[in-house]
């Protein structure tokens, strides 16, 4: 009888994070499969750590849902958003609002909803043929037990004459029996349902615009999704860092997000830390900097790991460039100094150009990175993992010889054959964004030109599917490492287990249909966040020198000895990193 697990509890802010944490639990769903008893195809990875379980109801089957907390703008998603944060209103609820204060005519205007994905109609076909199955094998099973009942009672009745026999009719016309029947017929077919599922996959590179169009792991509605009251999508704007703060100021609305936070915090046995996915080139940046420091402030010692992503832009304006430089600044000194692991995603596949796609190849990376903090510690083939690790371990070992939280990600997705390792570290792509940063462009494999000769402070690999033999492949690594130009810790975990691929997952490796792959990650603390970090900084001084981004500060309140500060603190990042003296 193993123990519980420390239990992880994950955070999603903004409408692009939110997208790829729908991915992600699409991965984890596939992974460890349904509660109709679907077997699971990843059994090295202990799903408690970030599930927890609820009950359905009096004879029904536990669920097992994500602890999770999605935080988005009201009406940018099709699942019920603001059950705890008070971000829904419906017309019904505005109409009994509006009559305390009003006792006139009320007439409430909606806004048609928009049409869900072909996939989510499926999932919902599907979801009603379960629950009428259901229902129907629950009235079978209960006219078999009550039958010798039934019997008894009719002959009791028959003593009664016309009477009982009355009462017999009427009886059998609402039995269970007769009522199974009856629902017999609103039971979908199986078949149906599997090729509208494939037809609505195939169709979410044009169908996917929220992130709903697209999940299908089941999410605790009331306590897992929290909108940002009053404020709504493509009505609002939501896209600097300081609109984020304002937000929870104006609305006071810090009490219910430490609320929401907290309830899932105390679901765990054992608290292992927090996993944050933030979109923080917008006011979710704001919004989950003020939850991090109420994390900080509640769960002391409790460690932080945030993964920034953003959306990508294709033909972005001046405006939102230099919107995104000032979001970027904020976001590598306010996040980065209160997370224990702060590492920066983009997708590592250049033909990733929408959001659905884009924050699939983030998926992959996030699901492959935080492989250790999620591994069993107990198993009985000893040989099927090795590396394993809390999440508190894994940041310490990133961040004990490095000045700051800040690491930078590569990606090898699908893995080639780790038999030859020289080919098998040349495959590694870089999944950091370098918007802003000036590379030098190379023919052939780029990824890693202008990072080869920057000493590593401390890596961590991680290895999913890619070999067979674990000791092995521990000698074969250990002779490439020592071929390395810089010495470092590195730390490794490996799973023989690859990555699900699940359903509506869009298909990044060609036009092939794969159920897993063989992925690796590489996590480095080094030299090379010192020249993200210098062009952090040259870019938010230059954002602010324009009219438009000084009116940005001072709407967020950001006076000129603040922002400042700000860039000295970046300057400051940026020379430890890079070796040099403070002065």
């Amino acid at each position: 009888m193993t123990s519980a697990p420390s239990g992880i509890v994950t955070l999603t802010f903004g409408g692009f994070a939110n997208h790829v944490g729908a991915h992600y639990w699409n991965i984890q769903d596939d992974a460890h499969g349904g509660d109709d008893g679907t077997e699971a195809r990843v059994v090295d990875v202990d799903w408690r750590v970030e599930y927890a379980e609820r009950e359905r109801g009096a004879g029904a089957n536990a669920s097992y849902v994500p602890r999770v907390v999605m935080f988005d703008l009201c009406g940018s998603s099709r699942v019920a958003l603001g059950a705890e944060g008070g971000g829904s209103t419906t017309s019904r609820d505005a109409e009994t609002a509006s009559t305390t204060s009003w006792d006139g005519r009320v007439e409430v205007c909606r806004a048609p909803l928009a049409n869900r994905s072909a996939f989510a109609q499926a999932l919902d076909r599907e979801s009603r043929a379960v629950k009428a199955a259901a229902t129907v094998n629950e009235a079978q099973t209960r006219s078999v037990f009550d039958e010798d009942e039934d019997e008894r009672d009719s002959q009791s009745r028959s003593k009664l004459g016309a009477v009982g026999r009355a009462l017999d009719v009427g009886r059998s016309a609402s039995s269970p029996s007769s009522m199974a029947n009856t629902d017999q017929g609103i039971v979908d077919n199986a078949d149906d349902i599997a090729r509208a599922l494939v037809a609505g996959a195939c169709q979410l590179d044009e169908d996917a615009r929220h992130w709903s169009d697209f999940l299908k792991a089941e999410v605790y509605e009331r306590k897992s999704c929290f909108a940002l009251a009053g404020k709504w999508t493509n009505i609002d704007a939501f896209s600097g860092f300081g609109e984020g703060l304002d937000w929870i100021s104006t609305e006071d609305r810090r009490e219910d997000i430490r609320e929401s936070i907290r309830y899932w915090a105390e679901d765990c046995d054992v608290l292992g830390g927090f996993h944050i996915a933030c979109d923080d080139s917008s006011g979710f940046g704001g919004v989950c900097a003020q939850a991090m420091e109420d994390i900080k402030d509640d769960y002391d010692g409790a460690p932080i790991c945030v993964f920034s992503v953003n959306a990508p832009r294709i033909h972005a304006q001046h405006g939102e460039r230099r919107m995104d430089m000032l979001n970027a600044a904020f976001a590598s000194t306010v996040l980065a100094d209160n997370a224990d692991l702060y590492c920066p995603l983009a997708a590592f596949d250049d033909g990733c150009q929408s959001r659905f796609r884009a924050s699939a190849a983030c998926a992959l990376a996030m699901e492959t990175i935080t492989t250790p903090w999620r591994l069993k510690k107990s198993t009985t083939t000893t040989t099927a993992t090795v590396g394993g690790m809390s999440l508190h371990e894994m940041a310490r070992h990133m961040t004990n010889r490095a000045p700051g939280s800040r690491v930078s990600a590569r990606v090898s997705a699908p893995t080639p054959d780790a038999a030859d390792v020289d080919a098998f570290f040349t495959s590694f792509q870089s999944a950091t964004p370098n918007e802003f940063i000036p590379r030098k462009r190379t023919h052939g494999n780029d990824n890693d030109d202008d990072d080869a000769d920057l000493r590593p402070f401390a890596e961590s690999f991680v290895f999913r599917g890619v070999v067979d033999d674990i000791a092995w492949s521990s000698s074969s690594f250990d002779a490439a490492f020592a071929r390395e130009l810089h010495r470092c810790p590195r730390a490794r975990c490996a799973s023989r287990a690859p990555v699900s691929i699940p359903l509506p997952f869009p298909k990044l490796f060609g036009h092939r249909d794969v159920t897993n792959i063989p992925i690796s990650t590489r996590l480095t603390s080094g030299e090379s966040s010192a020249r993200v970090l210098f062009a952090i900084e040259s870019n938010a001084r230059r954002a602010s020198r324009s009219a438009a981004g000084k009116a940005a500060l001072r709407a967020w309140s950001a006076d000129a000895v603040e922002f400042e500060e700000m860039c000295e603190n970046l300057l400051t990042q940026a020379r430890a990193f890079a070796g040099e003296d403070d002065e």
